[in-house]
């Protein structure tokens, strides 16, 4: 009865069970034993256990398994065994012994499993993470691995070298040591962002270890699992910036003053158009011509001529605020765009004169012209030279003139004080221009 009940349980269980003697002589073996090997139970009985080794069989694991059945002690591990038909496995195996009164194996039980297939997925994982950090390690981008809360569980070699950060520093440190402070509330936004919806790409500005600023382009995808993983490649796009700046300088900047361009100039007069409509403000318009500058060209060259222009941009954006817009709208012409004066017309209109007559005595000024003489340049015992010019200006609000227009009434005025002499400045009045 306990044997048939043994038998039973021996062909219910779906590990392989082989039951052997003191000798290490099979005396019995389950259904699953079977299967597992190709070899049916009359073929198992009455031989070594060693009858399922073969050539690729690890000698040192052959070994413990020998030393364990000597000593009576139990055996875990796996080893390559061989099928009938010849075809390899990998048996995770278990021995363990059963000791009589004496203390001495009597019988030995080895549960086989066949974890072929287990270790070969370990073994495509393993080789696919090899890949993987071969990849990483090697590609143009930085990677990170973050958690939930920012902190950084793994960096490949790329932005170690980006950063100038080891990878022990870096392990040490959370994502917002990395970015420029400025950025830091934007960057919030954008991963809030990129959990709700899985994925994102942003710009921001990273910080080197150095102290240094890079631009960085910031492909990220999250994986809620567990307390949730970010997946961060990151791209220096320093050069890329750099070109665009480079792009947008040509594009809207004077290449020899660095001020506006005309094209960016009439952009920002139409913008301050509609804003000091909004805000019921007054603004205004200065046109500046330079005062004999053509004769000035003509006698001491355009090398010079270039030098006198730098110097008037400079004085320009020196006499104005921050927030007013300095332009060269071609050859010796100039404008500026002075914003929000004030809500009485009479008090704006006040503040731009003034503005104005400062100007005008500034670049009435002594420049660092050295060795420049000229009639109308006034020059002192130095050989510097002084140099003036005559400023139209006009006011604008909300009167609903187009950019051009205004342009016009400033250069209309300009033109009257030129016309005067020169070196002063003129405030547009419709009825004097008729």
């Amino acid at each position: 009865m306990g044997r048939r009940v043994l038998d039973q349980a021996l062909r219910s269980i779906t590990q392989g069970v082989c039951v052997a003697g003191s000798d290490q002589v099979i005396l019995s073996v389950n259904t699953a034993f079977t299967v597992i090997t190709g070899y049916s139970e009359t073929e198992c009985v009455g031989r070594n256990c060693r009858f399922l080794q073969g050539p690729e069989s690890d000698p040192k694991t052959i070994d413990q398994i020998r030393e364990a059945c000597i000593v009576g002690t139990s055996f875990s591990g796996e080893i390559l065994n061989y099928r009938k038909d010849g075809t390899a496995f990998w048996n995770d195996l278990l021995i363990s012994a059963l000791k009589d009164t004496e203390d001495k194996p009597s019988f030995y039980i080895a549960i086989v499993r066949d974890v072929t297939e287990h270790r070969q997925l370990q073994e495509e994982m393993s080789s696919a993470q090899t890949v993987l950090h071969n990849i990483l390690d090697t590609t143009l981008d930085g990677f990170w691995h973050a958690n939930n809360e920012g902190r950084l569980l793994a960096v490949n070699d790329t932005y170690c070298r980006q950063s100038g950060y080891s990878q022990a520093e870096l392990l040490s440190m959370r994502i917002a040591d990395l970015e420029a402070q400025e950025d830091a509330i934007a960057n919030r936004q954008h991963i809030e962002q990129i959990i709700r919806e899985g994925r994102g790409q942003f710009e921001s500005v990273h910080r080197r270890k150095d102290g240094t600023l890079w631009d960085v382009e910031i492909s990220t995808t999250y994986h809620p699992d567990g307390e949730g993983q970010f997946l961060v490649f990151i791209r220096d796009i320093t050069a890329r910036k750099s070109a665009e700046k480079e792009v947008l300088q040509l594009a809207f900047y004077d290449p020899l003053t660095k001020v506006l361009n005309r094209r960016l100039f009439e952009n920002r007069l139409s913008q301050k158009l509609l804003q000091t409509q909004r805000n019921q403000q007054h603004g205004a318009i200065l046109f500046i011509d330079l005062d004999h500058f053509k004769e000035f060209n003509d006698t001491y060259g355009h090398q010079l001529g270039d030098v006198r222009l730098i110097d008037v941009a400079k004085r320009l954006k020196e006499g104005v605020r921050e927030t007013d817009i300095v332009a060269r709208l071609g050859g010796d012409e100039f404008a500026i765009i002075l914003g929000e004066l004030g809500q009485d017309r009479a008090e704006a209109s006040l503040r731009a004169k003034n503005t104005a007559e400062k100007l005008c005595k500034s670049l009435s000024a002594t420049a660092c012209l050295k060795g420049v003489e000229h009639k109308t340049c006034q020059s002192d015992d130095s050989g510097k030279c002084r140099c003036s010019a005559s400023i139209g200006v006009t006011l604008f609000s909300d009167n609903q003139l187009s950019p051009g227009q205004l342009l016009s009434q400033a250069d209309a005025a300009m033109y009257q004080a030129k016309k005067a002499g020169g070196n002063r400045f003129q405030l547009y009045e419709a009825n004097a221009q008729k």
